[in-house]
């Protein structure tokens, strides 16, 4: 007899649920000095993360959110931007070098993420790049995007995606040498930034895994099929200066809130045993 890796069946270890209820928006802060943590740790403002990361991410890090389409990362990314400035008055800035930024904040609108206002009070700005336009963002030295990011004195970035980056160079040796171009530019910046891609191993990838190497975190959405359904769990991989939670933990969508995590439940597998 043996154990058959290829047969799971996830379960959620039981825990006790609060009724999801509209969350109340908190007028908008001008200063972000109570955010900040005595270790120089950021709340993210998304419900549960800060628990599997030892208290918030570090300031002007850079963290890498990966999974596959449909997990979830630009509502993370979004979430991550919303509740930045309207529950802690850090302005933030979005670049989409895939999606228009016009239709991401469209559907944003149904987690509650209204983004015009903060607009109108230089809390939010978005950046689009086509992709045969990405190469201009080393090439330039951030241009607009330092000029926007100075501009409302942004304090949070969000790159969506990464992808279509690294795609773009012939070799893996140009890929590589962009990618650390790049990460110099984040760092110079100094905005907590959260950046999504595709899968940790995935073919797109192939021309740029060092970008898990680069990033202080990289944080992994799951969304694997079990029969006729699908099933979401986050994983934290990394978290430099962080003792972070190795499990993984469910979480779910939830209308008026976007991403819930719960860090007091545990996703399992059951492995079904067949004959060799």
């Amino acid at each position: 007899m043996a154990v058959a890796a290829g047969k799971i069946r996830p379960s959620i270890q039981p825990a006790r649920r609060q009724e999801p209820t509209a969350p109340k928006s908190p007028p908008l802060q001008q200063e972000s000095a109570g955010n900040l943590a005595s270790d120089g740790k950021i709340a993210t403002g998304i419900n549960g993360l800060d628990e599997l990361v030892g208290g918030g991410l570090e300031q002007s890090s850079t963290t890498l959110v990966m999974g596959e389409a449909g997990c979830g990362k630009t509502t993370f990314l979004a979430q991550f931007l919303y509740n930045g400035a309207v529950q802690y008055g850090e302005p933030g800035v979005l670049l989409s070098f895939e999606e228009p930024s016009e239709s991401i904040l469209k559907h944003m609108k149904a987690f509650g993420f209204d983004f015009e206002p903060l607009i109108e009070e230089n809390l939010f700005a978005a950046i689009n790049y086509r992709p045969h336009e990405v190469k201009k963002l080393v090439d330039e030295g951030g241009g607009l995007i330092w000029d926007t990011i100075s501009s409302i004195g942004a304090k949070r970035l969000a790159i969506d995606s990464l992808t279509s980056y690294a795609m773009l160079f012939e070799s893996l040796y140009r890929a590589r040498e962009a990618e650390l171009m790049l990460f110099e530019l984040l760092r110079k910046w100094g905005c907590t930034t959260l950046l999504s891609a595709e899968g940790l191993y995935t073919d797109k990838l192939k021309m740029a895994t060092g970008m898990e190497y680069l990033s202080d975190g990289v944080i992994h959405l799951h969304h694997p099929r079990y029969q006729a359904s699908r099933y979401r769990a986050i994983e934290i991989i990394k978290m430099r200066g962080s003792r972070h939670s190795e499990k993984l933990c469910p979480f779910e969508f939830v209308e008026g809130e976007g991403l819930r995590i719960y860090p007091g439940e545990t996703v399992f597998y059951d492995l079904k045993k067949r004959d060799e």
